[in-house]
């Protein structure tokens, strides 16, 4: 049996919040925002920054309205597992700050999995 429409929209909110979350926080304050990306050491630190917020936002809401939800999904998938390996390297940090970052990292694998089912969503729905 199949959630109802209501259900499953309130899911994808839940599962997006943090993704639209953090476009709200980055929009609010552009140049920290800006200084955070140039601090990982990507290029062009106020451009990336309205992408990632364009990104974030823009992705989330297509999820949660059902526009276009595999491509949604997968740019959020892909943006996640970027995130995290640029963000969040673990691996090669103190062990200080070992288990705040692997948790970030971790937490972020299970976001993507929820992406994954999200993705399947509309093809669960042909199938009902």
């Amino acid at each position: 049996m199949m959630p109802s429409p209501l259900m499953i929209r309130a899911a994808l909110m839940l599962l997006t919040c943090p993704f639209w979350a953090s476009a709200l926080v980055k929009a609010s304050d552009l140049a920290g925002t800006a200084a955070k990306v140039a601090a990982l050491g990507l290029p062009l630190p106020l451009p990336t920054a309205f992408a990632t917020i364009a990104l974030q936002g823009g992705a989330s809401l297509c999820l949660i309205l059902g526009f276009r939800p595999v491509w949604a999904a997968a740019s959020l998938i892909l943006f996640t597992l970027a995130a995290s390996f640029l963000a969040h390297p673990f691996w090669a940090l103190p062990p200080a700050a070992f288990l705040p970052n692997f948790a970030a990292f971790t937490a972020n694998l299970g976001l993507v999995g929820g992406l994954l089912l999200a993705a399947r969503i509309p093809r669960i729905q042909e199938r009902s």
